[in-house]
């Protein structure tokens, strides 16, 4: 009997009761048409995925943490993660709760890194007994189609925390969205949050020399600006450090937008979605100056890219025409996991191959293991 509470307590957060009344709560979650139940609930456009607007009860209210790679959808991957957690979870936190901050590591939330404005923070996870010595830096971005997504959810939480456990120090941030600006601010905010970093590298014990970023989709687009546009003062932004660099210098990134010039119509003739990206005017110098394709030289840093051949979302042609420009460029250094059949959440549906990946990567490049 107490299990059976226990699983009505889980699905009931999926549950209106005039439409439940007369059929076991329980089953909701039980049964494998619990993923086509949320979509028939929520997908109004019926793309096959809920959106933040579309999402409903606790599903709307937890939605972050369902989001699992930050692209503003919760797509049938992570609806079925999320119902076999309701099945397996006893009730306990089946819609996802934060993790557990290992004993090794230092969580310090929502620090600001620029004054006046709720976006302008970071979450910091540090190595413990961290003033021993100088520890390399992680940088994650969350996704989200610069209009959604936040530094806390899903892998912006999890993955910080295993890296700090691993020796890095690591910061996962916010910055405003496309509602407040355009993507240009988006970029000069990230820009913002690294300089502040290194200003504060000293009481952080931060190597200011290794510094890494993830991210994926937005969030990648974003951590790719970081690597590949150092050096362009008009992204910088008006924020405060400028004395420091924002530059990264390995940079791992999935499903990246990379060329808006070219992804299509349903950007550049986008109506509102493309005035609130790029601004109403200079469009076509927005998009060029946000484009990390515009930025490849041969002195470019190291990246690890990631992205599936099915992707809808972010076409593949995307990260195919970066990488082109790398070995056109002689750009060393980069590996391209291009994985065939894989959606928009490549980096998580294939994590058996991407995480360890990811984390050779920045173990290679920003602490010389392995060399």
């Amino acid at each position: 009997m107490k299990q059976i509470q226990l699983y009505l307590i889980a699905t009931t957060v999926f549950c209106i009761a005039s439409v439940f009344n007369s059929q076991p709560r329980l089953a909701i979650a039980q049964q494998p048409k619990g993923m086509q139940w949320a979509l028939n609930q929520m997908d109004d456009d019926n793309d096959g995925a809920i959106s933040r607007s579309e999402a409903k009860w606790r599903m709307q209210a937890n939605f972050d943490r369902i989001d699992q790679d930050g692209n503003g959808r919760l797509d049938g991957e992570e609806l079925s993660q999320l119902f076999e957690r309701l099945r397996t979870s006893n009730g306990q936190g089946a819609l996802g709760t934060k993790p557990s901050v290992p004993e090794n590591v230092e969580l310090r939330e929502n620090i600001s890194y620029r004054e006046g404005n709720e976006k302008w923070k970071l979450d910091l996870m540090l190595p413990k007994n961290g003033k021993e010595k100088l520890y390399p830096v992680v940088v994650f971005i969350h996704g989200g189609g610069w209009r959604n997504g936040d530094k806390s959810s899903g892998v912006f939480r999890d993955y910080p925390l295993e890296y700090a456990s691993r020796g890095y120090v690591c910061a996962s941030i916010n910055y405003r969205l496309v509602d407040e600006g355009t993507i240009l601010d988006c970029i000069a905010d990230c820009k913002s949050a690294v300089r502040w970093l290194r200003a504060h590298a000293e009481e952080l014990s931060i190597d200011v020399n290794n510094f890494g970023a993830y991210g994926n989709s937005a969030g990648a687009h974003l951590v790719a600006m970081l690597g590949l546009s150092s050096t362009q003062d008009e992204l910088e932004g008006d924020g405060p450090y400028r004395e420091y660099s924002s530059a990264v210098r390995a940079v791992c990134c999935s499903a990246t937008p990379t060329n808006f010039r070219l992804w299509g119509e349903e950007v550049r003739s986008g109506g509102g979605r493309a005035a609130a990206l790029f601004g109403e005017r200079d469009t076509e110098q927005v998009m060029e100056l946000a484009s990390p394709v515009t930025y490849v030289t041969s002195a470019s840093p190291p990246f690890l890219m990631v992205h599936g051949t099915a992707d809808t979302t972010v076409p593949v042609q995307q990260s195919d025409d970066l990488h082109a420009l790398f070995h056109e460029k002689n750009s060393q250094d980069v590996t391209y996991l291009r994985i065939d059949g894989a959606g928009h959440g490549v980096f998580r549906q294939h994590a058996s191959e991407t995480v360890p990946a990811m984390r050779e990567f920045f173990d290679r490049v920003l602490r010389g293991d392995g060399k």
